[in-house]
């Protein structure tokens, strides 16, 4: 099991300071990607839509292992912006067991999805497409 980048949007130039997430029957979730207060730029609001859901789950900033992820050590880091050496926000975790296992029942594409804030951890299995946007109607330091 090993991290890759995952690049829906051009534009992730810093972390994320939070996700929020829900989820839309029938197996449908989406994902709120607010950034912008750390580095002190205009906040942004990453919104992504995944469609064949079939794990979204959280969890505090350390990993606590309910859903398998990479060591910490081992995820790509941003390379870019004010803070190079932190991690990548938005990751597709390769060959995961959770992934194998659904991919065995499943006979659409589905991936691995992993989202990294300085608050809190996201994974979703789901579609391999995924929709995503920029809210830029954001004022202030906030998001909704």
């Amino acid at each position: 099991m090993h991290a890759e980048i995952w690049e829906p949007i051009e534009g992730i130039c810093e972390p994320c300071d939070h996700i929020a997430f829900s989820y839309i029957p029938s197996h449908a979730a989406e994902i709120r990607m607010t950034f912008a207060a750390t580095a002190g730029g205009n906040p942004r609001e990453l919104i992504l839509r995944f469609t064949q859901v079939v794990v979204l789950s959280g969890e505090d900033e350390a990993p606590g292992e309910f859903v398998p992820a990479p060591a910490t050590s081992s995820l790509p880091k941003l390379g870019r912006g004010a803070h190079p050496t932190w991690t990548f926000p938005l990751l597709k975790i390769v060959d995961s067991e959770p992934l194998r296992n659904y991919q065995l029942m499943r006979p659409q594409k589905i991936a691995h999805f992993f989202m990294v804030s300085l608050d809190n951890l996201v994974h979703v299995i789901a579609g391999a497409e995924v929709d995503a946007a920029w809210n830029t109607s954001l004022r202030g330091g906030a998001s909704a």
